[in-house]
């Protein structure tokens, strides 16, 4: 039977302890978003994604030497593009920052060297705040890493490779985006009870140049989309297996690249 991931708040002090003193154990904090996610999808998708790429990417960790230790997500993130549609809780990147940052500072005074911030949240807005995070925390002698979408970009190779794309079934894979195929994928393959698929069957698709309209300067959903419905792509493609296929290759290729990182980095 494979070893259970120990989690955070699970653990006494004493096992935390333990923990922190060997240098092979990973602290990884999933950060999630509570936003709209158009008609058929719930405000949880980047929160629960957050936390199922951390829960794939832990047994790769493991198999590769570590010690992974999951951290209680945070499901509050930087949300511009979607603060005014209904149940969207958007956090100040300001906010955001000190909140990640202090989870790490203090964690790392206990002697937690190494980081991964699991990340489903591809809001730009999101993105340039983890990349303070990560510059802030490294100043303190830690590793931070990022598995899923990270700053530099919108969509991570990892998150987007053309292996991800050939298990898509839209005849647009680059102009699928929030609330399309792949993230109505997800939700079917993990909490299917919490998709409209009724909704999700009679959308039609929503086709618009995500790098450019977010390249055009400050923007949002409705901006991007005038009397559009908040999703971009085409949902009525998702599929369960679909997304089960693709969260697993995204695991895998996460995990390559985590443990590159992790044994090159110069404070090991």
């Amino acid at each position: 039977m494979p070893a259970m991931t120990p989690r955070l708040a699970e653990c006494t002090y004493i096992e935390v302890g333990k923990l922190a003193r060997d240098a092979r154990s990973v602290v990884i904090l999933p950060l999630g978003a509570i936003e709209q996610h158009g008609p058929h999808l719930p405000l949880l998708v980047d929160w629960l994604g957050a936390e199922e790429l951390a829960r794939r990417i832990a047994p790769i960790l493991r198999r590769g030497g570590y010690r992974p230790l999951l951290a209680p997500s945070l499901p509050y993130g930087v949300s511009p593009l979607a603060e005014d549609w209904s149940g969207t809780v958007s956090l100040s990147p300001a906010t955001f920052r000190r909140v990640v940052l202090e989870v790490i500072q203090a964690l790392a005074r206990h002697g937690f060297r190494r980081f991964v911030l699991a990340n489903y949240q591809a809001d730009p807005g999101h993105l340039a705040a983890m990349a303070r995070i990560k510059r802030a925390a490294e100043r303190a002698r830690v590793q931070v890493l990022f598995a899923g979408f990270a700053p530099g970009r919108t969509v991570s190779p990892a998150m987007m490779n053309p292996r991800v794309a050939a298990l898509m079934r839209s005849p647009r894979p680059r102009q699928e985006w929030h609330s399309g195929e792949l993230e109505t994928a997800f939700m079917l393959s993990t909490r299917p009870s919490l998709v409209s698929r009724r909704i999700a069957r009679r959308l039609p698709p929503a086709w618009i140049d995500i790098q450019r309209a977010l390249g055009s300067g400050p923007t949002t959903f409705r901006k991007m989309s005038p009397g559009g419905r908040g999703y971009f792509g085409w949902p009525a493609a998702g599929r369960a297996a679909t997304g089960r296929k693709v969260m697993a290759l995204r695991a895998r290729l996460i995990g390559r690249d985590l443990l590159l990182a992790l044994r090159a980095w110069p404070g090991a």
